[in-house]
């Protein structure tokens, strides 16, 4: 992504872009710099399907002079800005299975009602309802589009939101359409929508007057979820009045060079996820990185040459490769080479937003990052692999290894601390006890 826009372009559409926003890309400055304005929080969640290799992973030592694990050393120059958290996982809501892409972001065991599958609202959520508004209240990314595993999102009925892996169907999404056609047409689709929710709410109004109590509390929290859509949609409508950020368009990649590719589509991804942050276009992302039995990306092929392993789907590798097999185990050799791309697209992301002047210090240091996976090793749902970055102007203490007993600390206890530094006003999350104060300065 090319941040910065040539004085020609700048000159040739300048009577159109006089009464146009403020050319945030032209700066190299987040929107709110730009505009004189206190910098919004950020949060992206990015999942690790499948298992890991522990050994390259964990650091044999805690601490701020941890030495740094072979997986992350990607992320070497950006130590003051990263933790590595060991041994949080979810307690009351633990699952096994391929199925951790669905609780990752809840602590709910979806397993709980024999034959029926629940959920419950995903932390990202609980953020995108308190540091809005904007154009997009969140955005859900993955390997595919869809929902179940493809998506980490849910919403406050613990419905999954869809998640995409169509690079420019997310550039067009962004951003207010620039057609004044297309941009009358939006606003038209605010005017129904909002009919449609008025509609649906005294419909619901009228049935609730019937209803026990049980189902009358259950049909509340359909009316709040309602009221949220509502707020999202007059949020929306005032944006729209707005118009699209400028920027040079055509410097964004929105199409890969090579589909098989695992690593551009990871940073064609989070390319798109600076973009978003530095316009202001949304606050809150999810990304799964794979799935837990694919995509078989070309990059694997070249591992399994690289380090002698077998030709197998990625399924196999997550099962092979994990485990107590040995630090010489190809396939566990192989999963290291894996777990090493997603640092060093990390690092490549932390990059760019440390690049991104922000209202006070860089964009990096008012977006919070978590990256991590539910297992170790095969189907374990314990000791969940996670780093945590950015967000220094948020609280957040860093450059070290943080270590609990196994089941002492709840993944929930993270995700209350992140939402709290967002400035979400919630004294809980899911199976939470308490903030981890640990990462806070």
């Amino acid at each position: 992504m090319n941040n910065s826009i040539s004085r020609r372009t700048v000159l040739r559409g300048l009577g159109a872009t006089i009464a146009l926003p403020c050319l945030e890309i032209m700066t190299g400055k987040s929107s709110a710099a730009v505009r004189g304005q206190a910098e919004p929080s950020r949060l992206a969640c990015f999942y690790i399907p499948g298992a890991i290799n522990h050994y390259n992973w964990f650091p044999q030592d805690t601490g701020f002079d941890y030495t740094i694990s072979p997986s992350h050393q990607p992320l070497e120059r950006h130590r003051d800005h990263f933790s590595v958290l060991t041994s949080l996982s979810h307690i009351e809501g633990r699952i096994s299975g391929h199925k951790h892409p669905y609780n990752f972001l809840t602590g709910h065991n979806i397993a709980m009602t024999p034959g029926v599958l629940t959920n419950s609202v995903s932390m990202d959520q609980v953020a995108a309802k308190y540091i809005g508004p904007t154009y997009l209240p969140s955005l859900a990314l993955s390997w595919t589009s869809g929902v179940g595993a493809a998506t980490l999102s849910r919403n406050a009925l613990g419905v999954d939101i869809p998640a995409t892996n169509d690079y420019r169907a997310v550039f067009e999404n962004l951003f207010p359409p620039a057609d004044s056609a297309q941009l009358k047409q939006a606003r038209a689709r605010v005017v129904l929508n909002r009919s449609i929710l008025d509609t649906a709410t005294n419909d619901v109004k009228d049935l609730q007057r019937q209803l026990g109590r049980a189902d009358q509390r259950r049909m509340n929290q359909y009316l709040d979820s309602i009221r949220e859509v509502e707020k999202r949609l007059n949020d929306r409508d005032a944006i729209l009045a707005k118009g699209r950020p400028q920027f040079d368009e055509a410097s964004v990649r929105t199409e890969p060079k090579n589909k098989s590719s695992m690593q551009e589509h990871l940073e064609l991804m989070m390319d798109l996820i600076a973009l978003a942050f530095q316009t202001d276009m949304t606050r809150v992302v999810t990304q799964s990185l794979g799935g837990e039995a694919g995509p078989n990306y070309t990059e694997y092929q070249d591992w399994a040459k690289q380090t002698d392993a077998p030709t197998r789907g990625v399924h196999d590798y997550h099962h092979k490769g994990s485990g107590n097999r040995g630090t010489d185990n190809p396939d566990t050799q192989l999963i290291g080479l894996r777990d090493r791309l997603y640092c060093a697209c990390l690092a490549r992301l932390m990059d760019k937003l440390d690049a991104i002047e922000a209202s006070q210090g860089s964009l990096l240091d008012h977006t919070v990052l978590m990256m991590g996976g539910s297992q170790i090793s095969s189907h374990s749902g314990s000791s969940f692999p996670l780093l945590l970055a950015g967000g220094n102007k948020l609280g957040f203490r860093h450059g070290q290894h943080l270590k609990w007993k196994g089941s002492e600390r709840s993944a929930s206890d993270l995700y209350l601390t992140i939402l709290q530094q967002l400035g979400c006003p919630i004294d809980s999350f899911k199976e939470s006890r308490g903030t981890i104060s640990e990462l806070l300065a």
